[in-house]
């Protein structure tokens, strides 16, 4: 196998090759001339020694070889520098972030190429994202045994009381340790939306579907939850058809409606549906506080909770899950303070 040349080696050797063929051709083509004029009969040259290399010719042809490989060698070195330099930078970033390093972010050169600057942002791009991608993953292993402690503690506390004779299996505590359970099975559902929505394999089951229709039924599932809570449900919508996933919708609709009763103070919950020729459009607004102005924009991220609500109940992923059903259906969730209501809004494609 031939061994590799460092890229300053072959471009000193190109640039020495250019200069050496371009003097030879140069000395060529004036021979060529002279022979062509003396075949001719043409004035100027009387004799064949006339085209012969006089040895001052001759160490004039030298001294050009040696000075133009010189300067061209210089000036390979110093393009191969130019060059290498960027990429030395991102070959260096490369084995620190192999090396578990990854914050390692190449650097940028004024004198660089434009492709290897162009390069180096693309790097560095990809870095952060592995980077932040690590990060991710590892406050999903934090928040997720977080979030299964509660209800497991729960569940293996009331069970090991009945086997010590402690609790009485009456309905009760059966109703109880349902609802830790159904608490398990929602946190398994929320989780595997977000990470399918993550992947972008969220299949949706879209069909042509009543809004109205749809939000009623989920309307009248959870108001003796909502009543028990305190909360006043009210409902205006706008009659027509729309092509969704039915049960994606309602399950974004359920989220954003246990997201009021969990941290909303008892009092009215109104939802709306707009529809228009093509988009529609579900509101769910409570008296609540609202959201601080910082907290916004990352609202819909997952688990990502506001300083005052860290202490209630939730998992933190109700609205994440609201964003990727939203997204899914090539929409968006989004959150606005208006009349001294809280209202998160599930803007979709009416015809998807």
């Amino acid at each position: 196998m031939t061994p590799r040349r460092d890229l300053t080696t072959q471009l000193v050797i190109a640039m020495m090759t250019v200069v050496v063929v371009c003097i030879a051709l140069s000395v060529g083509a004036f021979e060529i001339g002279y022979l062509v004029v003396y075949a001719l009969g043409l004035p100027g040259i009387r004799s064949l020694k006339e085209l012969y290399l006089e040895p001052l010719d001759i160490g004039f042809l030298v001294t050009s070889v040696i000075v133009g490989v010189t300067i061209a060698s210089m000036f390979a070195v110093r393009i191969a520098k130019r060059i290498l330099r960027p990429l030395r930078s991102v070959e260096q970033a490369l084995r620190s972030i192999a090396e578990g390093d990854l914050s390692a972010r190449a650097t940028q050169d004024d004198y660089g190429p434009r492709e290897a600057a162009g390069l180096i942002d693309d790097f560095n791009t990809m870095a952060h994202r592995l980077e932040q991608a690590s990060r991710n993953i590892s406050t999903w292993n934090a928040q997720i045994a977080h979030e299964l402690r509660t209800p497991l503690t729960i569940l293996s506390g009331r069970l090991q009381g009945v086997v010590d004779g402690v609790f009485v299996p009456d309905e009760r505590l059966i109703g109880n340790l349902m609802v830790q359970v159904e608490s398990l099975k929602r946190l398994a559902e929320d989780l595997r939306v977000v990470s399918l929505a993550d992947s972008g394999h969220l299949d949706l089951q879209v069909a042509q579907t009543s809004p109205t229709e749809e939000v009623q039924g989920l309307i009248d599932l959870v108001r003796p939850r909502l009543t028990e809570a305190g909360f006043t449900i009210s409902y205006e919508g706008d009659a027509g058809a729309a092509m969704l996933d039915a049960s994606r919708l309602r399950q974004a609709l359920l989220a954003l409606i246990e997201n009021a009763r969990i941290h909303a103070p008892p009092g009215r919950l109104a939802i709306r549906t707009r529809l228009t020729e093509d988009r529609v459009a579900f509101e769910v607004a409570d008296d609540g506080p609202g959201l601080p102005d910082d907290f916004v924009p990352r609202a819909f991220g997952q688990f990502e909770r506001a300083e005052a609500s860290k202490e209630r109940r939730g998992s933190g992923l109700g609205l994440s899950v609201v964003k990727a059903i939203a997204v899914a259906h090539g929409g968006d969730a989004s959150y606005r303070r208006q009349d001294g209501q809280s209202t998160f809004i599930l803007d979709l494609p009416r015809w998807h």
